[in-house]
Formats: structure tokens, C-alpha cells, sequence
């Protein structure tokens, strides 16, 4: 854990997504993070840090200078990471970047510090520890997770439920039962990853929460996007990982 003075902020350390963008006329490759999830982890009370990917074999030493790790929302992943074939229905993968984040994500489970994942980072982490995605969940007479406008304003504008299973780590930040979340993804859990349990289901059957089954460990996954939604409804899970960050802060 970390020896950081007890009267410090607790660090959160983001993942960063690499982009490759036009910036006056030429192309650049640039990381970076929503404004959204800044502004979540400082009305936790905590201080944001951007994690751009490191050199190979150095994550242990990032890890070192956080006490919780966010995974954010991005592309979908390689299906080659969980033994897969691309069907034709995954955008803009990046393999380089899934093997970095996965190493992130395994150094940061050995140090023992807490993660939680939104949307592509609940994917992450089911697919590092073993399990497999569906690469296509989207469908006509789908109610819950039917085809996807074109604008992010009116993907990010879907709602559907969610019902949290009582008794789980979820439930005790977000109470059980029924919750209204967004919904922004094409592609789903398929195999769930040992190791882990489903807290959260939509209507349809699709898993929209994951955590791990040993209550030592904290490392969650939802599959929506809780910082695009009124702060008054989904703040509970960025101040529960600033708690449990401030815990390893001042171990």
C-alpha cells in the first residue's frame, strides 16, 4: 500500500484513451480522458490522474503512485484477446492499447488497490481475468439494447433498467433493486470471468455489473457510463472508490 501522508487526497488514477486525431490539418496520436469522470473523482474528494500508456514492464511502478485505479468507457477490445475472431462488427480495435491497460489492470489488482471500470472497462476486466465478450448485442426488437443512433447525444440519451442483486458490494453503494442507467454499448459479456459474480442485469438479460467474488477484493464493473448521469444518482460510486482509495492512502 501506499505511505502517503494520512492528511493526503487520495490519488485516482484514469486510464487515458489513445486517439489518432486531426490537429490543424495533420494527424496526431494524443490520450486522453472525459472532462466527466474529472469532475466525479473531485467531488469525491479526490485528485484525478491521467494515465497515458507506459512502457511495458513499468506499470508496477505507476500503480505505486495511486490508491485506485478507473477504467474508462473507449473502442471495443481485440477479440483476440479472448480467443476470438473479429465477426465484422467491432470498431476502431486497438490491440497495442488492450494489452497495456490489461497490464495496468493486473499490477494494479497485485498491489491491491481499487478498481472500478465503466462500459469498456467492465469489459476489460472481464476479459482479463478469463472471460469472453458478444461482440454484437444491438438488435431490431431488442427493448433494452436495440440498433444505436448515430450521435453520441442520442446514444448517451437511452435509458433502460437495471436490477442490482441484493447482498453484493453494488448494492451497498447503490441499494438494491431497480436503477435507471444509460446505455451506450454494442457489445456485451459473454462467458463471465472465474473469479467474478453478476450483480446487475437489464431486463433483456444482459450483464451490466460485475464484481469479484472474494470481498478483499474491490474491483468493479459497470457497464454504463455513471459519470453522463445526474450526479445525484450515480455520484455514490465514484465517492465509494475515493473511500476505499483513501483507505490504501493511509494504510
Amino acid at each position: 500500500m501506499n505511505s502517503r501522508s494520512k492528511s493526503t487526497l487520495p490519488v485516482i488514477g484514469i486510464a487515458a484513451w489513445r486517439q489518432d486525431v486531426e490537429v490543424w490539418g495533420s494527424r496526431m496520436n494524443i490520450f486522453q480522458i472525459d472532462e466527466a469522470y474529472v469532475d466525479r473523482i473531485h467531488a469525491a474528494e479526490a485528485i484525478p490522474m491521467m494515465l497515458p500508456h507506459v512502457r511495458p514492464g513499468t506499470e508496477g511502478n505507476v500503480v505505486s503512485r495511486i490508491d485506485a485505479l478507473l477504467l474508462t468507457g473507449g473502442d471495443d477490445i481485440d477479440p483476440a484477446c479472448y480467443g476470438d475472431s473479429d465477426k465484422g462488427t467491432c470498431r476502431n480495435v486497438d490491440p497495442d492499447a488492450d494489452r497495456r491497460e490489461i497490464a495496468l489492470l493486473n499490477a494494479a489488482v497485485e498491489r491491491g488497490i481499487p478498481v472500478l471500470g465503466t462500459c469498456r472497462g467492465m469489459q476489460l476486466i472481464n476479459v482479463a481475468f478469463g472471460g469472453t465478450l458478444n461482440q454484437k448485442i444491438t438488435q431490431e426488437g431488442r427493448a433494452d439494447h436495440g440498433p444505436r443512433p448515430t450521435l453520441l447525444d442520442d446514444i448517451l440519451a437511452l435509458r433502460h433498467s437495471v436490477e442490482i442483486v441484493p447482498g453484493s458490494r453494488l448494492a451497498s453503494i447503490l441499494g438494491c433493486g431497480t436503477r435507471l442507467v444509460n446505455t451506450t454499448h454494442h457489445q456485451g459479456l459473454a462467458r463471465l470471468a472465474q473469479g467474478f459474480k453478476v450483480v446487475a442485469r437489464a431486463p433483456d438479460g444482459t450483464v451490466e455489473a460485475i464484481e469479484a467474488e472474494d470481498p478483499g477484493k474491490y474491483i468493479i464493473g459497470v457497464q454504463w457510463h455513471p459519470e453522463k448521469l445526474p450526479a445525484m444518482d450515480n455520484q455514490e460510486l465514484f465517492d465509494d472508490l475515493a473511500s476505499a482509495a483513501k483507505c490504501c492512502n493511509t494504510a
